[in-house]
C-alpha cells in the first residue's frame, strides 16, 4: 500500500487506482506489472481479441490500446512535470482516442509488442527522475499532481484494467 502522504496531496480519483499498488517502489511495481500485463495479454484467445463482453464496452484490443495510450499520456505528464515544467495541461477523453482506432485491426502480437515498448520507455523514463523530480507538483486537466502520484497512476489504471480483462473477457 502506499505512502499515506501521496494520497494526502493526491487528486481523489487517484486514490482508487492508487491501493491497486503493493508498494512505494515505482519502478519495481512497473517492472511487475510488466510481467502481468503481459501474461494476461498472451492469454486471451485469438477468438476473444476483438469481441466486447457487452454492448457498448471496448473489446479486448480496445480496452488494452486504451491502458497503452493512457500510459503514454500520463507519461508524457510525469516527463513534464520531472522536468519542473508549469505549464498546465490538458486532459483527454479516452473514448473518442479508442473511438479513433476502431478502423484499425491490431493483432495480439502487434498490441503485446507496444505495450513492452511504451512499458519500457515509462520505466527508462522514471529511472531518470530524482526525488525533487518525482515531488514537482504541476498540473493536468486543471488537478495537481506529481510525477510520482503518475507513475503510481499508469501502474493503479493497468492493474484496474487487467483485472477488468480477467473477470469480465477470459
Amino acid at each position: 500500500m502506499l505512502d499515506k502522504t501521496i494520497y494526502d496531496k493526491a487528486p481523489a480519483y487517484y486514490q482508487y487506482y492508487f491501493d491497486l499498488v503493493d508498494s512505494n517502489d515505482i519502478l519495481k511495481e512497473l517492472q511487475l506489472n510488466d510481467d502481468e500485463v503481459s501474461g494476461v495479454i498472451r492469454s486471451i484467445p485469438e477468438e476473444r481479441w476483438h469481441i466486447a463482453y457487452a454492448d457498448g464496452k471496448w473489446t479486448s484490443a480496445e480496452l488494452i490500446r486504451h491502458v497503452i495510450e493512457t500510459e503514454r499520456i500520463f507519461s508524457y505528464r510525469a516527463l513534464r512535470f520531472s522536468r519542473l515544467d508549469k505549464t498546465a495541461l490538458p486532459g483527454f477523453d479516452e473514448n473518442d482516442y479508442v473511438g479513433a482506432l476502431h478502423s484499425v485491426q491490431f493483432t495480439k502480437d502487434q498490441i503485446l509488442r507496444e505495450f513492452k515498448s511504451v512499458r519500457m520507455s515509462t520505466l527508462t523514463l522514471f529511472e531518470s527522475m530524482n526525488a525533487d523530480m518525482l515531488q514537482f507538483m504541476g498540473n493536468a486537466n486543471g488537478l495537481s499532481m506529481t510525477a510520482e502520484m503518475l507513475g503510481f497512476m499508469i501502474v493503479g489504471h493497468t492493474k484496474h484494467h487487467m483485472q477488468i480483462l480477467v473477470d469480465r473477457y477470459l
